[in-house]
């Protein structure tokens, strides 16, 4: 297993008014200073978009590129030819550079970041039957496209999408080819839909193609979710935390890998909003690297 992180982790996100962005310089050598070997892209233009220069970025440093984020919208039909002109764009600037993954999610919509976390309000406004279908005939040929390009789709549920809570994960991978599209699990996430992360990590273990490592508080996370604050404002609430300082079971995370002969990326992320430039943003990646050295032995 390979570890890496990700912009994220330095309050690099494409939600509009997230917060104040990083010059991407720092992020890199903070990355590779707290011991990671790997990055994902972040945000479309975050990184230079150009292979030889990002190459050149990265190389710098020691870092591989790992895999790239890519939010998209299937749930309406004729939507493939737009998202697709999109993620071949970014699969074939990863591609250049080695990586194996990319990585796709829903992109949402203001009215389910806003009931995110509420697992009864999530499984009340979902997705119709037919939307399902069209999602997942879209994804599995998203996935051909990629998979001939070098490159293995895997799906991320994410807070604040139609693909959050268990029920929603489970109909995504029922509505998908498993040889096609893997799914990149990701335990912050997991838990903010209201899921069990080491319960599905056990269910979906032989489908696992990408890892995302977090960790949440949910005992405040429940005390957000009461005053009915969004996922943005949750996540700008400092709800996700360096590994070791949450409710998620690591140890478990790291076990169920192992004995499932996981052999890919491992990114660690905390979602989180940094303030100013001043703030120690190196402490928390070094925390979360050497968590993870002491609970996993990697």
């Amino acid at each position: 297993m390979k570890i890496g992180n990700a912009p994220i982790s330095w309050g690099i996100c494409e939600i509009p008014g997230w917060g104040p962005q990083l010059p991407r310089e720092r992020v890199l050598d903070e990355m590779a200073r707290a011991g990671y070997v790997g990055t994902e892209l972040g945000p479309w233009g975050y990184l230079p978009t150009d292979a030889g220069e990002l190459k050149a970025l990265l190389d710098a440093r020691g870092l591989q590129m790992a895999a790239a984020f890519v939010p998209v919208d299937l749930r309406s039909e004729g939507r493939l030819g737009e998202e697709l002109g999109r993620v071949k764009a970014t699969a074939s600037l990863i591609a250049a550079l080695g990586a194996g993954r990319i990585v796709i999610a829903d992109g949402g919509d203001p009215m389910r970041y806003e009931i995110a976390g509420r697992i009864e309000l999530t499984r009340e406004k979902g997705l119709t039957s037919e939307q399902w279908a069209y999602f997942g005939r879209s994804l599995n040929e998203i996935a051909k496209v990629c998979r001939d390009m070098g490159l293995i789709v895997t799906f991320h549920s994410h807070g604040g999408t139609y693909v959050e809570n268990p029920d929603e994960i489970a109909r995504l991978a029922d509505a998908t080819d498993p040889d096609l599209v893997r799914l990149c699990l990701d335990t912050g996430h997991i838990a903010f839909g209201g899921g069990d992360p080491v319960e599905l990590f056990r269910t979906y273990r032989d489908r696992i193609g990408h890892v995302h490592l977090k960790d949440i508080r949910l005992g405040l996370l429940r005390e957000y979710l009461d005053k009915g604050l969004s996922y943005v404002a949750a996540a700008q609430g400092d709800v996700f935390v360096p590994l070791g300082q949450g409710d998620v079971d690591i140890g478990a995370i790291g076990r169920i890998l192992r004995e499932a002969g996981y052999d890919g990326w491992i990114i660690v992320e905390q979602d989180r909003v940094v303030r100013s430039e001043s703030e120690n943003t190196l402490a928390a990646a070094q925390a979360s690297r050497a968590y993870l050295r002491e609970r996993m032995g990697v």
